[in-house]
């Protein structure tokens, strides 16, 4: 074995890698090292959780596409105006809600003033109202720094609203890659690193759980990738809020040339549970990996496969060629068919009620 394997082996069993062993560690990407890797992030992955593979029945809601951003990587995003533009009405959710009858609903949108604060917060009282039991996943960091920029309040009185209103914790989008390198080629005008965190932390300490990502595919360096991992994890040793991480993949739609490999796919969940020693969970994404490296990411260091999905926008407005539904049948067959034992869960991450942890 590599000199930097049998340290890494050490490290990992201590629960902490240093940035400089994780750049040896995954500089070398050859297929022996590769397999090395899925070995340690699966040791890793089953100490924590066993063979155990969780799902949830969710719903994902995206109030309106409309965003006065321009970030160059979204499909999803449309100007005012443009042809491709919508915005749903609060009976179009509940309606939608009502039919998928899910356990979790997670929100997210664009920023624009149809949907602007004390409109998403009267959606997430009304949900609270009508579905008591549901878990409510709402609004991106992104969203959270719009509404108080936008309502003149600060981050505290926006998040403590939310959580009275019903919401249970956010998701983790819109940290996209931290790097102002990528920043400024991409999503120059969109929320930089250090204010993605900082809303973050302010929600972990009024006791908002919440999801971390990393979007990865604009042509970042190794070092750019583990940057952004190691700043989670340092905001994960001061807080303790983020439940689960989920690395997505750049969708490049018809441009199968560009298309982020599933090579690629399993070296960064297997990065990721080797890094992220202290979030206890890590997603394999299957709108944007697709459902066959999703399954096999559960052997590379994930123990989560999301959910259901219903009426997803985001990863298929920019491309994604996955199913936009995955039916709890389907999602049970997928987890067992890759050798694990499926659990689904609630939007806390608990087993309902029957089903082992």
């Amino acid at each position: 074995m590599h000199p930097s394997l049998l340290t890494a082996d050490a490290r990992v069993a201590s629960s902490r890698l240093d940035p400089e062993t994780a750049l040896e560690l995954f500089s070398d990407d050859s297929p022996a090292r590769l397999f090395e890797l899925r070995r340690l992030a699966n040791a890793a992955r089953v100490a924590r959780h066993g063979l155990r593979a969780s799902f949830v029945d969710n719903l994902q809601i995206n109030p309106s596409n409309v965003c006065v951003r321009d970030c160059q990587f979204c499909g999803f995003a449309a100007k005012p105006g443009e042809a491709h533009a919508y915005v749903q009405t609060e009976e179009e959710i509940f309606s939608a809600v009502d039919a998928h009858a899910p356990r979790e609903v997670h929100i997210v949108g664009g920023l624009n003033h149809e949907w602007g604060y004390r409109r998403s917060l009267a959606l997430v009282a009304a949900l609270r109202e009508r579905y008591p039991a549901l878990y409510i996943k709402a609004f991106t960091a992104v969203e959270m720094h719009w509404f108080a920029r936008t309502a003149k309040l600060t981050l505290e009185a926006v998040l403590t609203a939310m959580r009275a209103a019903g919401m249970n914790g956010m998701p983790g989008g819109g940290a996209e890659m931290f790097s102002e390198r990528i920043r400024q080629a991409h999503f120059r005008y969109k929320l930089g690193a250090d204010d993605w965190l900082d809303v973050h932390e302010r929600a972990h300490r009024l006791g908002v759980p919440s999801n971390a990502t990393m979007l990865f595919g604009f042509g970042e360096s190794l070092e750019e990738r583990l940057h952004h991992l190691f700043r989670l994890r340092d905001l994960q040793d001061r807080t303790g809020g983020f439940v689960s991480f989920i690395p997505l993949a750049m969708q490049y739609g018809k441009d199968s040339t560009r298309a982020i490999s599933p090579y690629e796919n399993l070296q960064v969940i297997a990065m990721s549970r080797l890094v992220l020693d202290n979030i206890p969970h890590i997603k394999a994404y299957w709108p944007m990996i697709g459902l066959q490296t999703a399954a096999a990411g559960l052997s590379w260091g994930a123990d989560d496969l999301d959910g259901t999905i219903g009426m997803e926008k985001v990863a298929h407005g920019s491309g994604a060629p996955t199913p936009k539904l995955m039916a709890r049948e389907e999602m049970r067959r997928l987890i067992e068919l890759a050798g694990f034992e499926a659990v689904e869960r609630g939007g806390d991450y608990q087993p309902l009620a029957g089903q082992t942890r």
